[in-house]
């Protein structure tokens, strides 16, 4: 990479950047660790006050109550002085506290020193209690007030205030240490967060000047490469950096294509003169080597047609004579061809005619045995019709006799049943008169119903009988039409099998007619063809001169 890179100065910039933030993200931590130690420190600095005071008032409370306990004798001392001593405990609190917080050595021998001379005040106040308790106030005051007993007193505060004093100048020292790097952290990030803006400023500036404008450019100029134009200007310098090179590249691109267009450009002119004989010169590179050798075979092979023309063209220029004499020669004889034709046509014109006319006489027939057929085929259905309905009237009439037997033995048991009522109406007596009448009503009905029945038996004999007739006369007659309708759709099928024939015969006709026709035509336009082609042929000479002339132009 040059010194120019874009990508060694951003790569630059970019570890610049890195090592400002992770000084900074260091310099934070610090900054925070700092803050918790000086916050921790205070604390512990003002917990060992509170316990340090809570230990000293706990031992003057215990003093306080024992003196004004050993004056007054009052026992609300006493009371106070135990509940201090047992419950409250103000003492052991404190020191439980002491000793959760870090203390030093040499500062526990003095708490310890503290301790000590508390526990032997222990003695004289016990003493001072059990002489107030024989009621000698003398001796309690002189226990609880006496010297040893104050110089105690004095030498315990004296000692709580040392220690007080030189914790609390400890802790202040490491409050300042810890202060000081707080302020040092924060000025070191503060510096580090100028510099991360820097660096920022920095990157931001160089990714607009060196990357974001060249880019647009060089897009813009890509553009108008791709829109075919190529004398657009571009205003970025070429250097050693990767725009730069860009910048060399499209220049490069632009002039090799321009030169590249110009000498195609030439060479088609050149071509379009007729001239053949040009070469590529151009340097070209990549996939324009394939243009070079695509216009190197488009010229070597319109050198070889222009040739193979030229050559051509003499070998048409010494037979276009020969062609003349040919093409009267053909005239006369397509002349004499084109009257054998038409006469050979009118003969055959003739006899399609009388074909068509036998043609359409036997369809007429056709049609009428199709029509006879048809209606043959409709009677011998009727008849058929006619048969089956012959044969429900007998099974109908057969079962008519049925429900007239069965009526006539209805009507003998009624006529059974009248004559029992009868008999029973007599020997009823006066009271059976009545049903003797209905009785004999009865009877009547039953011989009219018998009498009935015997007439509707003997018709219906004789309707079965004329049915029985009516059905062999039909059987009969749908067998003559069976054999008229087999002989009817025989003679059909021989006369369409003499039209098809005909009508084949036609076609055949037809198109010999046709290709005659077609012949005749083709001879009378060989025999224009012909004559034209000799004034032609005359014309084509000289045409095939210029021509001849024209291709020896071409500079092959």
């Amino acid at each position: 990479m040059g010194k120019n890179s874009q990508v060694a100065r951003l790569k630059k910039i970019v570890k610049q950047t890195k090592g400002s933030l992770v000084l900074g993200v260091v310099l934070l931590a610090l900054l925070f660790f700092a803050s918790i130690g000086y916050e921790v420190v205070a604390t512990e600095q003002l917990e060992s006050t509170m316990y340090l005071n809570q230990y000293r008032l706990g031992s003057k409370a215990l003093t306080t109550a024992v003196q004004s306990y050993a004056v007054s004798g009052n026992e609300i001392y006493y009371d106070a002085y135990m509940k201090e001593l047992n419950t409250d405990r103000n003492r052991d609190v404190a020191w439980a506290g002491l000793e959760a917080n870090n203390i030093k050595d040499h500062e526990w021998a003095e708490l310890e020193e503290i301790a000590a001379l508390s526990n032997n005040l222990v003695p004289l106040e016990e003493e001072a209690m059990a002489a107030v308790a024989a009621g000698d106030v003398t001796a309690a005051t002189e226990f609880v007030f006496g010297e040893e007993y104050s110089n105690t007193i004095q030498k315990i505060n004296y000692t709580t205030d040392d220690v007080i004093t030189k914790i609390q100048e400890r802790l202040d020292t490491t409050k300042k240490l810890f202060m000081s790097i707080q302020i040092l952290c924060a000025v070191a990030f503060l510096a580090g967060f100028i510099r991360l803006a820097q660096q920022c400023l920095k990157t931001i500036s160089f990714s607009q000047q060196e990357l974001l404008t060249p880019i647009i450019k060089v897009s813009e100029q890509m553009t108008l490469l791709a829109d075919g134009n190529l004398h657009a200007k571009l205003d970025l310098k070429e250097d050693d950096s990767e725009v730069g090179n860009m910048v060399s590249a499209i220049r490069f691109m632009k002039d090799n294509m321009a030169a590249i267009i110009d000498e195609i450009s030439y060479i088609l002119e050149q071509m379009g003169q007729g001239n053949y004989i040009v070469s590529v010169e151009q340097n070209y590179v990549g996939e324009y080597v394939r243009i070079k050798d695509s216009l190197n075979r488009i010229m070597e092979d319109m050198r070889k047609t222009v040739r193979t023309i030229q050559d051509v063209a003499k070998e048409i220029d010494s037979g276009s004579g020969q062609l003349a004499y040919a093409a009267d020669d053909l005239a006369t004889a397509c002349t004499g061809q084109a009257t054998e034709v038409s006469g050979l046509a009118a003969l055959l014109n003739e006899l399609n005619n009388s074909i068509e006319y036998n043609e359409k006489e036997a369809e007429e027939a056709v049609k009428i045995a199709n029509l006879a057929s048809s209606t043959l085929i409709v009677g011998a259905q009727k008849m058929q019709e006619l048969r089956d309905a012959m044969s429900d009237i007998n099974q109908c009439s057969e079962q008519i006799i049925a429900v007239i037997a069965a009526i006539s033995d209805i009507g003998e048991e009624i006529d059974l049943l009248s004559l029992n009522a009868s008999i029973e109406s007599a020997r009823a007596g006066e009271a059976g008169r009545g049903f003797a009448v209905v009785a004999e009503q009865v009877k009547k009905l039953a011989e009219a119903s018998q009498n009935a029945v015997g007439q509707t038996s003997e018709l219906i004999k004789r309707t079965v009988e004329s049915v029985e007739v009516g059905t062999r006369i039909s059987q009969e007659a749908a067998a003559n039409m069976e054999e008229v309708q087999m002989g009817a759709e025989e003679t059909t099928s021989r006369i369409n099998s003499i039209v098809e024939k005909l009508r084949c015969e036609v076609e055949s006709i037809n198109n010999i007619n046709d290709s005659i026709g077609v012949v005749a035509g083709l001879v009378d336009n060989n025999s224009a063809t012909s004559q034209e082609t000799a004034a032609v042929s005359e014309q084509q000479k000289a045409q095939v001169e210029s021509m001849v002339e024209l291709v020896n132009r071409f500079k092959v």
